[in-house]
């Protein structure tokens, strides 16, 4: 389209977009012309395009798709004067290729001849908003498409076309809102109908590519898609543009990461505060700051995008940006502002070192009144929203305030070795567990912890040696008694008193992970329930029980008598005898290590998956890996261990749930850890039991549960004692961590535990009460219930039905596990709010756009990840995923059914 200027006409240039899009307009009107009027009397293949007559592209010709994957060649010519428009037509070119003329003569200057020979017989003007229309399948243009202060945007439009045309619009008239959005999509490098966001900008702010491409384009389309993206986007958008003007864009999100220490409200230090946003404005904003809100609304942004960057696996990225941010602030001279903040490393080394300063304060003899800060410095420190790959730093600091909660709890020695078992298996074990955390942390960026973790780790094993000591008192006694165990399961009896009672209902896989102790176990059982395959049962009401080993606390004569069902000593062969002897009158099958492997493309030998399979059939495994690496070193730097480490019990367990079978994990004795400080009075043949007079550290046992040396033995029951050269770990002691048997029954949906049995509804159940702190007013345990056989159908109309309750989301905060899920997530939202989430979500079927979600919650939609990284914590029970974003954090996705069975099931 020609414009006026200073009187005289200005015709436009032509690029190959007018170019294509002109030829394929023309096409289709003479196209539709000859379905109403006939055919011409002449084969018109010129277009005369009124134009500048230049063309400034390598190419002279261009391929257009008129209809479908129909498409037309045409040649393209500048001509300036009449006579180059005559020489034009008289080229020769292929019979069926079209030619465009581009020329500023008009009709009266050609003639009627030359017209003749055209499309529509004229010269046609360049009337953008025409192909702009037609490219996008609309008839009408919203009116304020033709205000002054979007010109620009039609040539853009025809600019940006991606190759396959744009997409049609659902509706005869073209949108403002609709040109700017896919205009701005193409030019950020987006899918067209992708509307730009907060954290997709900041994503652009760090291709180089793309910010290059956007800061070629025309001044005028530049200042207008920044425009219309402040307007829309909001604060990020006016920053990360004033950023780029100040060409600091690939900083964006670093500066924002540092902006939310350097503009957050601060109550000293105004000066040096003060300058540094002064020298941060000159610096990165051109020397004039958008507004304090717009500043803060940006840094909470890039601390969303960094976060969700370290949750789906773009940590590298995430690191190297707050690595980025804590050197700009170094840079602006308030280096130590990089300590208040919850995403950046320093932040973290931060609240341990201030963590480790209060730990240190209280111990070596730490009192319950005492703790009050080292509470509320690991609560800032869990605050500290970005762990990273740091997470272990974080467990271990988690894990020392435990110990020093432990410390500051009362110990009695055990009244009887029943009870010492029993306080191991749901106490001790679980100090052992967190000890071995603690031993093992790094403290390499924060050295202060070092020393305060030393302390606890002291501190706790000198409480555990007067606990072993007692232990192994009453122990000594109670075995040269030959007293009755009552209750107590022992190495001989565990079988009778668990597998037979489960095998009335189904026939259970026992698995026998060989040298696993309480600390080993109560880790396991975590990841087990975790995957929400199985139920832990059990025939204590208040929670898990123990078995005790036989002495020497040793393979050859614990496990051989696990599965005698009888004491006796011996290997691999007398344990199978032994075990089918037991078994006598069913199908058993016993797999030891050589048994269990298999060749290439299978995990887990043929004759044990037949095994498990077979319904009829009791089945035994045992795993050796745990008491294979106590013979080495290499897991020194590994203090607990997972499901995947132990070499085939995920399949075994994947096995066992495909069949329906009931599960005991158990093992044969446990084991110490060496922690450098060992001695060794003597050497004998074992690493834990010896013959000769008892010294510091060791007793001397006799009775018919010995096992060694004619029934009686010399063992230690201090764990620091050895008698073979250091290894990993050591057994045949009677220390309770070597003497005491776990014991884990699990059962999968719809089969039902032993008659008397009970139900652990939660792993929380099983926690010892220091594990986690207590709430202003405790609130009592959740009690076991009887287990019944559950039926599939009506579970799910139940759930169903709760689901389709209206309120629902009140039901959840007001449930018993919401409240006690609550004691643990400090400053979480408001129930009114999260009640409000549920429901929404619930309403939709389970799915949201984050900004309806945040709508909900009265949150800006940038917040949201945080947000829902709280509420999480609250409704992911056991780390199972109810809530969570999908679709790159645009959509928030809610299990309701899931939700459901958690909270509301009774």
């Amino acid at each position: 389209m020609s414009e006026q200027t200073g009187g005289r006409n200005v015709v436009p240039e032509a690029n190959p977009s007018v170019v294509e899009g002109a030829l394929r307009h023309a096409l289709r009107k003479a196209a539709a012309h000859r379905e109403r009027f006939g055919p011409s009397t002449g084969q018109e293949r010129v277009l005369l395009l009124r134009a500048a007559p230049e063309w400034r592209h390598l190419s002279g010709e261009v391929t257009v798709a008129v209809d479908g994957d129909e498409k037309v060649t045409a040649v393209v010519r500048a001509c300036g004067t009449v006579l180059s428009v005559l020489e034009a037509l008289d080229e020769p070119r292929a019979p069926e290729a079209y030619l465009v003329v581009l020329t500023p003569c008009e009709d009266d200057d050609l003639g009627d001849s030359v017209l003749a020979r055209a499309l529509g017989n004229e010269v046609r003007t360049i009337n953008r908003w025409d192909l702009v229309a037609e490219a996008f399948g609309a008839r009408r243009l919203d009116p304020r498409l033709s205000g002054r202060e979007y010109r620009w945007v039609a040539e853009a439009l025809i600019d940006a076309q991606p190759g396959a045309g744009w997409r049609h619009v659902n509706a005869p008239v073209l949108q403002l809102d609709t040109v700017l959005r896919r205009l701005t999509a193409a030019r950020f490098g987006k899918d067209e109908d992708e509307r730009l966001d907060a954290a997709a900008l900041l994503e652009w702010s760090r291709d180089e590519l793309r910010v290059g491409r956007f800061t070629a384009l025309p001044d005028e389309e530049r200042a207008g898609l920044a425009s219309w993206l402040e307007a829309s986007v909001g604060p990020v958008a006016r920053v990360v543009f004033r950023l780029l003007a100040g060409g600091q864009v690939r900083d964006a999100v670093p500066f924002g990461l540092a902006a939310a220490e350097l503009y957050a409200p601060a109550a000293g230090r105004k000066k040096a505060l003060a300058e540094a946003r002064v020298r941060a404005e000159e610096r990165f904003l051109g020397g004039t700051a958008p507004d304090e809100t717009s500043l803060r609304a940006f840094a909470e942004a890039a601390e969303s995008l960094v976060l969700r960057w370290n949750d789906n696996g773009h940590t590298a990225e995430a690191r190297l940006a707050c690595s980025r941010a804590e050197e700009i602030l170094a840079e602006l001279r308030v280096g130590d502002l990089a300590g208040t903040s919850k995403v950046l490393d320093a932040g973290l080394d931060a609240r341990l070192t201030a963590l480790a300063g209060e730990l240190a304060s209280v111990l070596p003899a730490p009192r319950a009144g005492e703790l009050a800060e080292a509470e509320a410095a690991l609560d800032a420190l869990l605050e500290h929203r970005r762990p990273g790959g740091r997470t272990d730093e974080v467990e271990a600091a988690v894990c020392a305030v435990r110990l020093v909660r432990w410390l500051t709890a009362p110990e009695e020695p055990p009244a009887t070795v029943a009870d010492g078992a029993t306080r191991h298996i749901r106490s001790w074990g679980w100090a052992d567990r967190a000890a071995t955390v603690v031993f093992n942390a790094d403290t390499s960026r924060v050295p202060r912890a070092e020393a305060a973790y030393s302390a606890v780790f002291h501190a706790v094993r000198a409480r555990r040696a007067e606990l072993d000591h007692a232990f192994a008192d009453r122990l000594v006694a109670w075995t040269e008694a030959s007293a009755e165990p009552g209750r107590l399961l022992l190495a001989e009896t565990l079988l009778a008193g668990t597998a037979r009672p489960m095998a009335e209902r189904a026939a259970p896989l026992i698995i026998v992970v060989d040298g696993m102790s309480a600390a080993n176990a109560c880790a396991l059982a975590e990841e087990v329930t975790a995957t929400r395959t199985w139920r832990e049962v059990g025939r204590e009401a208040d929670g898990r029980e123990a078995a005790l080993a036989t002495i020497p606390s040793a393979t050859v004569f614990s496990r051989a008598s696990l599965f005698c069902g009888a004491l006796t000593s011996g290997g691999q062969s007398k344990e199978r005898s032994g075990f089918a002897a037991m078994w006598r009158g069913r199908r058993s099958a016993l797999f030891h290590k050589a048994g269990l492997g298999t060749g290439p493309g299978a995990r887990l030998a043929d004759d044990v998956r037949r095994a498990i399979a077979d319904a009829g059939t009791v089945v035994g495994v045992v795993l050796n890996t745990v008491d294979d690496a106590l013979a080495d070193d290499f897991r020194v730097n590994a203090p607990t261990w997972r499901l995947d480490q132990i070499d085939y019990l995920p399949t075994l367990l994947a096995e066992a749930a495909g069949a329906r079978r009931p599960v005991i994990i158990t093992s044969d004795h446990g084991h110490v850890l060496d922690h450098r400080d060992g001695v060794q009075p003597v050497t004998a043949e074992s690493a834990r039991y010896r013959t000769g007079a008892p010294g510091d550290g060791e007793f001397a046992v006799r009775g018919p549960r010995v096992l060694a040396s004619g029934g009686e033995v010399t063992v230690p029951w201090d764990e620091r004692i050895r008698y073979l050269p250091r290894r990993a770990g050591y057994h045949g002691g009677v220390s309770p961590a070597e003497m005491v048997i776990p014991v884990l029954v699990f059962v999968p949906p719809g089969v039902p535990a032993p008659k008397g049995w009970f139900e652990y509804d939660t792993t929380s159940l099983h926690e010892p009460l220091w594990w986690n702190p207590l709430p202003s007013a405790p609130a009592p345990p959740p009690a076991p219930r009887k287990t019944v056989v559950q039926d599939d159908d009506a579970l799910f109309s139940v759930t169903e039905a709760a689901a389709a309750t209206a309120g629902l989301g009140t039901q959840i905060v007001a449930s018993a596990l919401f409240a006690a899920q609550r004691r643990f997530v400090r400053k979480a939202p408001p129930d009114e709010e999260i009640a409000a989430l549920v429901d929404g979500l619930a309403d939709a079927g389970g799915k949201l756009p984050t900004g309806q979600a945040a709508a909900l919650v009265g949150q800006p939609a940038f917040r949201m990840p945080g947000y829902l990284s709280t509420v999480g914590r609250l409704l992911n029970v056991d780390g199972y995923q109810v809530i969570s974003e999908s679709d790159g954090g645009r959509t928030v996705e809610l299990d309701v059914r899931l939700l459901t069975l958690q909270f509301l099931e009774s």
